[in-house]
């Protein structure tokens, strides 16, 4: 019977994660989240369905206001991975856990402390996955999970022993979902940590009164119809500000200064446009 897989070497972490304890000033986010009323429908739609995953996301959801394309995207894999994943509720929060602690992401490990205690784990447990994972009696296949968190947060070679093991515990499409949840967790919180996102509820006042001056800026529009490869996808996520033409295709610009009720909607139509046909100049 083969040894179980030795613990990684790592440097010390704290046994129990202050990451809110520090008393210094916060610091300004480098990228202010946007505020809910400047994020696309589709997005303020996606996080009124999420609800039930718990609180916390409004400046997760803000920053990734910045690139509607890309959030949409990112939320529709976060989205299988949390409510279509197969490997379980508790196993997912331990690997979101583990991961976010390992890489010093306060807000993410923050955000699932709550969700992990619907999923079973215990405070002690949770308080766990922020220590040396032999220290707490882990189950085997618990153990080794830690363990290979630990591995691809550091981008680590993850040796036979331990893959042996977590074949043991994981079907195939478990061992893929688990390296994928790792990878999405671990881009998340290298993300949110440069960008210094502040938790829900603890933005500063710069944060706030720049959400106020990007409400004020002025959006001007411009569309090259001959670039348009009459996609549509436009006309379908701004439809008061582009038309399609019912005779070759081609989308026609109504509204080239939209005010700020659809200059979100106007910012997710550029980044859909396939064809690069649709310009924004944003000015103060």
């Amino acid at each position: 019977m083969p040894s179980s897989p030795a613990h990684p070497a790592h440097p010390a972490h704290p046994a129990n994660p202050a990451f809110h304890t520090s008393t210094s000033p916060p610091t300004p986010p480098r990228i202010p989240p946007l505020l809910p009323s400047e994020w696309p429908p589709v997005l303020r739609s996606l996080l009124a369905d999420s609800q039930a995953d718990g609180p916390g996301r409004e400046n997760l959801f803000g920053t990734l206001a910045h690139h509607p394309a890309l959030a949409h995207a990112w939320l529709s894999l976060a989205r299988v991975l949390t409510h279509e994943g197969t490997l379980g509720h508790r196993r997912r929060e331990l690997v979101v856990l583990r991961t976010a602690h390992r890489l010093d992401a306060a807000y993410v490990y923050e955000r699932h402390r709550t969700p992990a205690a619907q999923a079973g784990l215990t405070a002690e447990e949770i308080e766990a996955t922020a220590a040396d994972p032999h220290t707490h009696l882990w189950a085997p296949e618990e153990l080794v999970l830690l363990q290979a968190c630990d591995l691809l947060a550091a981008n680590a070679p993850v040796p036979d022993g331990l893959w042996d093991g977590l074949a043991r515990a994981l079907r195939p499409e478990q061992l893929v979902e688990l390296l994928v949840l790792t990878g999405q967790t671990a881009t998340m919180c290298t993300a949110l940590n440069v960008l210094r996102t502040p938790s829900d509820g603890t933005s500063s006042d710069t944060t706030s009164s720049d959400s106020v001056a990007r409400q004020r800026r002025h959006l001007t529009v411009s569309l090259d119809r001959e670039r348009c490869c009459s996609a549509g996808q436009c006309v379908g996520a701004a439809p008061e500000v582009f038309e399609q033409s019912e005779r070759d295709g081609r989308v026609t610009l109504l509204i080239p200064e939209p005010d700020q009720q659809h200059a979100a909607d106007v910012r997710l139509a550029a980044d859909l446009c396939p064809s690069g046909a649709i310009t924004l100049v944003d000015t103060p």
